[in-house]
């Protein structure tokens, strides 16, 4: 008979299941099979999206030149009015309500990753009438496919989208690592699963805007450091402090303010462009079949 301590625990199940990060779930798709498998729907899905953005890819390549500040004017920012849980709507109102240029291009990105997400096999043993039994769980990987769309969007633009998903900065010194050309986020996970694991001390928002698309994505070329969360994933002070201390500058007036005004939260599909808010239970019929 289940005691007091069963709710917490199931909590905490739940919690962990949900933090496993991409690098898990791959690591425990072990046959040769599985990983082949895999790869070819990396890239039907890459292909996909460029298909998917296709407008906004060609729309890209024509305004190269222009800052991405030009395209935050028109945005009016996230849903602060809508909160997920307790009251994550106030603590985090500054972050939700940032203009984030691009908006309509990351939303259709994310929806799409929310819809359709890349699925893992993960292996696990689960009790059954006491007896133990080896079974497989497929774990959802929703921002592993937003930044892989986004990736290809990048390649797309012969990585001159503004648009970088999860760029490592090195969290002392706040130095971008830089590919080749420098305008291409540096990677060290595998063809794979590019974007992990990554080395100790490293800092990677899910997505950042840089203002020149032509220069590296150094904190000083950054427009926004954009946290994205999914259906589940619920935001993490320490964080969102974390990126606001990384795109502090070292140097300048009022450097925390700077710093804060560098980093957005988007939450999906809540702050995603054409969410449309329920005033009676506070969301969307959508917004609610879509959270796992």
């Amino acid at each position: 008979m289940p005691g007091p301590l069963a709710p917490a625990v199931a909590r905490i199940i739940d919690g962990a299941y949900r933090a496993y990060r991409a690098n898990q779930a791959f690591e425990n798709s072990r046959t040769a099979a599985e990983l082949a498998q895999l790869a070819v729907e990396i890239a039907e899905r890459r292909k996909q999206i460029k298909e998917t953005l296709r407008v906004t890819i060609e729309a890209m390549t024509r305004e190269i030149e222009v800052k991405s500040s030009t395209f935050a004017v028109v945005d009016r920012g996230g849903n602060s009015t809508v909160s997920r849980r307790g009251q994550e709507n106030i603590t985090f109102k500054e972050y939700i309500e940032r203009k984030v240029p691009f908006r309509p291009a990351i939303s259709q990105v994310c929806t799409v990753a929310l819809q359709m997400p890349i699925k893992v096999p993960r292996r696990i043993r689960k009790k059954i009438a006491g007896d133990t039994v080896p079974t497989t769980i497929e774990i959802a990987l929703k921002q592993f496919t937003a930044s892989l769309f986004f990736e290809a969007v990048d390649e797309a633009l012969e990585w001159r989208s503004p648009l970088k998903a999860e760029p490592n900065y090195n969290g002392n010194s706040k130095k971008a690592l830089l590919g080749e050309p420098v305008t291409r986020p540096k990677r060290f996970g595998s063809a794979v699963q590019p974007f992990w694991p990554r080395p100790k001390g490293l800092l990677a928002p899910d997505l950042v805007v840089v203002e020149y698309r032509q220069e590296p994505f150094e904190t000083e070329n950054v427009f926004a450091a954009v946290e994205i969360k999914f259906p589940g994933d619920w935001v993490v002070k320490k964080q969102i402090t974390d990126y606001v201390n990384l795109m502090k500058p070292s140097t300048g007036v009022n450097p925390d303010k700077i710093g804060r005004e560098k980093v957005a939260l988007l939450r999906v599909p809540e702050d995603c462009t054409g969410f449309e808010i329920d005033e009676k239970n506070n969301s969307t019929s959508k917004g609610q079949k879509n959270r796992r």
